[in-house]
């Protein structure tokens, strides 16, 4: 029964997880945003934007270029160990070598997780005027979790998936679905769902015993 519950609870739970994930790529968006969060991803020999965070940035200028009133985009990452500059750095360069105006574009360069990508980025769109108009930009797979951490925080915005290479797609879905998971409160579902059924374990047990 152990068993059992935990295939199809981990089962059911990765395929909601997976059409949820598709389903946000197809649902329809506005496109006039004020501001436009682009999460980092690590780069190549330290200062290079790699394949995924390309992809990342492309999807964001694409947004740019299709609003009526373009918007300001927030590239957002830190710099790790092994880099020579911020992700947001390397972004910034990339941004302006497609033709995005310096003025359009604000650093957010201190963050080092996800987390700190939605607060850091907020900060800075709470500290401008006016409409406040958000939407954010990561691999498709990544949307979700992203999402979760604006409500968590409190930021109102649309989620916008770019393209990520199919090869790929697979191994990044089960790693975001992990890292969904081991948040605190799948944890206490996921130990109370065992509980329940070694207590029904005992009480079965239990009755067996009397009647024999």
């Amino acid at each position: 029964m152990l068993v059992s519950v935990t295939v199809i609870y981990g089962a059911v739970s990765f395929l909601i997880f997976m059409i949820y994930t598709l389903f946000l790529q197809i649902i329809p968006r506005k496109k006039d945003f004020d501001f436009v969060i682009i999460h980092g991803a690590g780069l190549l020999d330290g200062n290079r934007v790699s394949k995924l965070l390309k992809d990342r940035l492309d999807k964001a200028i694409e947004v740019y270029r299709k609003d009526p009133t373009p918007p300001k985009l927030i590239p957002s990452g830190g710099q790790g160990s092994d880099e020579s500059i911020s992700e947001a750095e390397a972004m910034r360069g990339y941004l302006l070598s497609q033709g995005i105006p310096a003025d359009d574009i604000l650093l957010e360069d201190e963050s080092k997780t996800t987390l700190e990508n939605l607060k850091l980025s907020k900060k800075i769109i709470d500290g401008s005027e006016g409409r406040k108009y958000t939407a954010l930009v990561t691999s498709n797979y990544h949307v979700y979790r992203a999402l979760r951490y604006c409500r968590k925080i409190g930021l109102r915005c649309t989620g916008i998936g770019s393209h990520v290479a199919f090869y790929y797609w697979p191994s990044a879905l089960i790693r975001e679905f992990i890292a969904i998971h081991a948040e605190k409160k799948h944890l206490i579902l996921f130990l109370a769902g065992w509980a329940a059924c070694v207590v029904m374990q005992v009480i079965v047990f239990l009755q067996w015993n009397k009647m024999a």
